[in-house]
């Protein structure tokens, strides 16, 4: 049994963070004197932004085409996708607040909606995935409790979660790098799963379950290299993760090369790695590849399901608003089902609201 009493995880929580703040940080400084109140107008856009300021606000619209292991073309289908996330503030410098989320995509590994034109029927839904309150009692401290994307460091949604995903629970992070060396310590408790119910309104009966853990830290050792290690606990499943990201800009083939993998240790062993690299030209296009092998069904990016894959993406900065994406994906060995992917290509265009929001002064 994974349950635990609400009342009991929130208050080892908080004992555990006025604990650290005592021992590791000691008391805050003296506050500062406030300077003199300006008669200058404060921006529409600025006073919006004192209770309110939105993270991301975007449109897109992908064009995907699967041919699966025995050359059966299984999807060739347009979809559409809605990402909304932002924050209320209590106070003026936003130490605590209450972030919402709301997207397209109805599983913990989906975000887009189909349009209904190619494979597949309409979807219309939209799904608030994300709800959770951020206490950020000191500046070496955060908490976030409620319904909470997953954190990944160097790993990405390759071998770790899905970009989709999300999850029920609380998260502590800590940046102190001068007393604790590393940049980042996360500890996460929580409820992961309800795959095909994506509203975090039906999923808030979990808080008060467990059944994820992760312990994660995250470290950059200097301009050059940076690394995070996970150890993860899901629902009886033990793994370990390890990330490493290299900048390498003065090497005129790629400007950063990153090697990720996990390790599944129980009840089933396995194990699966990416490697890759990517290269930016005149800060407009990106290009990236590399290849992948993933052994075991997780809640990773459902672009690589099991199998040995080759991969090559670009990104093209049209404007400041729009960008033009693609991705191709290879299966290259045996397969484990007739079903899975062998070629899967994703072409995107997207639309960065907020960046327009932010020209005209409006966040």
């Amino acid at each position: 049994m994974y349950s635990k009493c609400l009342v009991s995880r929130t208050f080892v929580l908080a004992a555990l963070v006025l604990l650290t703040g005592f021992i590791v940080f000691g008391q805050e400084p003296a506050a500062k004197v406030s300077p003199a109140p300006s008669n200058t107008p404060v921006p529409h856009g600025e006073r919006i932004k004192r209770w309110f300021e939105m993270d991301t606000l975007s449109i897109g619209t992908r064009f995907r085409h699967i041919t699966t292991n025995v050359n059966i073309d299984s999807a060739d289908i347009l979809q559409f996708q809605l990402q909304a996330r932002g924050r209320f503030k209590f106070d003026k410098k936003g130490k605590y607040s209450v972030s919402a989320g709301v997207y397209t995509g109805s599983s913990i590994t989906s975000g887009w909606g189909n349009t209904g034109l190619g494979t597949g029927g309409p979807q219309t839904n939209l799904y608030v995935k994300q709800l959770f309150f951020t206490a950020k009692p000191i500046k070496q401290i955060e908490i976030n409790i409620g319904g909470i994307a997953p954190y990944y460091g160097e790993n990405t949604e390759i071998t770790a979660y899905d970009n989709d995903a999300f999850f029920m629970g609380e998260r502590l992070t800590i940046r102190a790098p001068k007393n604790l060396y590393f940049d980042e310590i996360n500890a996460v408790n929580g409820h992961l799963g309800d795959v095909t119910r994506p509203s975090v309104f039906h999923r808030f009966k979990r808080l008060d379950e467990s059944n994820y853990h992760q312990l994660m830290v995250r470290k950059r050792i200097n301009k050059s290299v940076a690394f995070s290690a996970d150890y993860t606990f899901e629902a009886g499943r033990d793994t370990f993760r390890q990330g490493v990201k290299f900048s390498i800009p003065r090497f005129r083939a790629v400007d950063s090369m990153r090697f990720e993998n996990y390790q599944r240790v129980d009840p089933e062993k396995g194990y699966g790695f990416a490697i890759s690299g990517e290269k930016t030209f005149r800060k407009k296009l990106n290009l990236n590849g590399g290849f992948a092998r993933i052994d075991t069904i997780m809640f990773n990016a459902d672009r690589f399901p099991r199998g040995n894959r080759l991969f090559a993406g670009w990104n093209l900065k049209m404007t400041r608003e729009l960008t033009l994406s693609g991705i191709w994906i290879q299966g290259v060995g045996p397969l484990p089902t007739a079903n899975t992917p062998r070629t899967r290509v994703d072409v995107i265009f997207a639309y960065n609201i907020l960046e327009t929001l932010k020209h005209f002064g409006l966040q």
